[in-house]
């Protein structure tokens, strides 16, 4: 992509395919200067915020917590160690030890119906969800990574733009206070020149607090420098091909979202059989040793008891267990329908991003240059006022602020389309996506 600007030079467009499916290289359109500063890529930007991320950094800790509890599903029932002693402490020869019986056993409880094997399935279930809702955070961040660089690179190419506008506004004020030295034009058109001139001034001002207050929200996703590095490197004007909704409505099932569901229910699923596992009771067996101490004997205790009702018990909660189950299925349906929504809107406002664009930088913006050309030439040899000519440029520049919104506008929808369909854009080789769109 190039411009034309007032004097008919097309500024440079280097090569490059910004991440996301559109083009990283630089969209140069002033000649190259002396800063040395490093130049950052989106690439470099996924690094830091894999690397640094608070966010990301502790998502090892729920999975740690899930760990725990798939250990603790695993205990089984702990074994009971009891001392019971009988005839002590009473009255006439029962005052004394001389006729107790003491008891020392030993004690557990038989879990029966899969109970514990159903835990397990149920805590591996939950730390399943866990890993998938870490890697649907993490696949949303770096979608926010990529939409705070899509806005840092649009506030670079509009300083870009302001700077060419506040030098060509110096250049006209320059240019009419020597005709109005030279008494060729009134001084009405000095002070209207000077404040174009400041007026350019103040948006360039803005521009230049826009960036910095970009580049800050994009570094805070690492901890990293607020201080911009320079430049970064993005072409906004590439603008790669995309799927028709058919084919990309069908890579919905990526989407974390949907995926979410596959998880939940296995989770729903496990709980259902943990519930209809509570029908079976469970047998508490205790055995011990009894010490009749009246005539100085001993003999072994064994017990067992078994709870009464535990398939009537057990019923409200596979009622519940079968309630969250059976509702999965339409939340699912509610969520599917939603992404397809969002994903034919975000490829409606592709086509129409693309469409402005096109027409932009092929028809308006060439007419609005050669509308400069003309009105500069005609001012200089007195054809037309200078009212006419800051009319003129700052058509051309409008026009030209209008393309780079377009441009942000088209990579946000490509951004969201990415998302719905579950690419994640720090899994791609960018070194080998470059070339003009």
């Amino acid at each position: 992509m190039s411009f034309i600007d007032s004097h008919g030079r097309r500024s440079s467009c280097v090569l490059g395919i910004f991440v996301l499916l559109f083009a990283i290289n630089s969209f140069a359109q002033t000649p190259p200067s002396a800063d040395t500063r490093p130049v950052t890529t989106l690439r470099d930007v996924f690094s830091r915020v894999l690397e640094a991320n608070p966010n990301l950094r502790g998502q090892r800790f729920a999975v740690s917590a899930a760990d725990a509890r798939v250990d603790q599903a695993a205990l089984r029932p702990a074994f009971e160690v009891g001392v019971d002693a009988e005839n002590i402490l009473g009255t006439n020869r029962l005052s004394t030890f001389d006729d107790s019986e003491i008891t020392l056993r030993l004690g557990t409880v038989l879990e029966l119906g899969g109970k514990r094997g159903r835990r397990i399935d149920s805590a591996r279930s939950e730390r399943g969800l866990i890993l998938t809702q870490n890697e649907a955070e993490r696949l949303d961040l770096l979608a926010e990574v990529a939409r705070r660089f899509i806005r840092v690179a649009t506030a670079q190419e509009e300083l870009d733009l302001a700077k060419r506008r506040l030098d060509l506004a110096d250049r006209t004020r320059s240019g009419v206070d020597q005709r109005v030295a030279a008494a060729r034009s009134p001084r009405l058109e000095g002070n209207n020149a000077a404040v174009a001139a400041n007026r350019a001034e103040i948006e360039y001002q803005q521009s230049q607090s826009a960036l910095r207050q970009n580049w800050a929200q994009l570094a805070s996703l690492w901890g990293g420098d607020t201080a911009y590095p320079g430049r970064v490197v993005a072409d906004l004007f590439a603008l790669p091909a995309t799927g028709d909704y058919s084919a990309l409505s069908a890579l919905l099932e990526r989407n974390p979202d949907i995926i979410r569901f596959a998880s939940e229910r296995r989770i729903q699923d496990a709980r259902l059989r943990l519930a209809e596992s509570q029908r079976t009771p469970d047998i508490t067996l205790s055995a011990g040793l009894r010490r009749l101490q009246a005539d100085r004997s001993n003999a072994f205790v064994l017990s067992a008891s078994i709870p009464l009702g535990s398939g009537s018990r057990a019923a409200p909660y596979i009622a519940e267990a079968q309630s969250f189950r059976g509702g999965l299925q339409y939340k699912e349906q509610a969520v599917r329908s939603e992404l397809m929504a969002t994903l034919f809107v975000a490829l409606e406002q592709l086509a129409q991003s693309r469409q402005e664009i096109q027409k932009l930088l092929t028809v308006a913006i060439p007419q609005a240059d050669e509308a400069n050309k003309l009105a500069l030439d005609g001012y200089n040899v007195g054809r037309f006022s200078l009212l006419e000519l800051i009319t003129a440029q700052q058509q051309l520049t409008d026009l030209q602020r209008q393309a780079i919104d377009a441009a942000a506008s088209f990579h946000e929808s490509l951004l969201e389309v990415e998302r719905l369909t579950g690419t994640s854009a720090a899994d791609r080789d960018l070194s080998n996506n470059v070339g003009k769109p």
